[in-house]
């Protein structure tokens, strides 16, 4: 019994040390706050589901900045990451959005174009090249 005791801690201690030796996730929190950032600079608010996952993104960023206070490091690095991950995923929604924007503004260019080309009369809608063919005749040579 002693024996599986003394085996069990050992298997806890090296656990507990590098629970405790975990550093800061520094450069994911800073990385995350960047994503976040660049998703509200790229309209991120104005989309329903980006808003979505940059409020959840904000909400894990702060959850993250807790657990470090809370000296939970390997925790904090995960939540970092989901933070800065569901930030990214918000800035791709926008952009896709504003880009589905251009893409219907253009299309309705292209087709008001065609609808304006279709309804103008031939001769005003084209360009037409006038040919002038001129004859000349030549007097035959006289005969001896």
């Amino acid at each position: 019994m002693k024996c599986i005791l003394a085996s069990a801690g050992l298997l806890v201690a090296p656990l507990a040390i590098a629970c405790a030796g975990y550093p800061a996730p520094t450069e994911r929190l800073a990385s995350s706050y960047a994503s976040i950032r660049a998703a509200q600079e790229v309209g991120g608010q104005s989309v329903p589901q980006a808003a979505l996952h940059l409020r959840l993104a904000q909400e894990e960023q702060a959850k993250a900045k807790d657990l470090v206070a809370e000296d939970k490091n390997r925790e904090a690095d995960t939540m970092a990451m989901r933070a800065a991950a569901d930030a990214e995923l918000a800035m791709a929604m926008a952009r896709e959005s504003a880009a589905q924007q251009r893409s219907t503004a253009a299309a309705e260019k292209v087709s008001a174009a065609s609808r304006e080309s279709r309804s103008l009369p031939p001769s005003a809608g084209s360009v037409s090249a006038t040919t002038t063919t001129t004859s000349t005749t030549v007097p035959a040579a006289p005969s001896k």
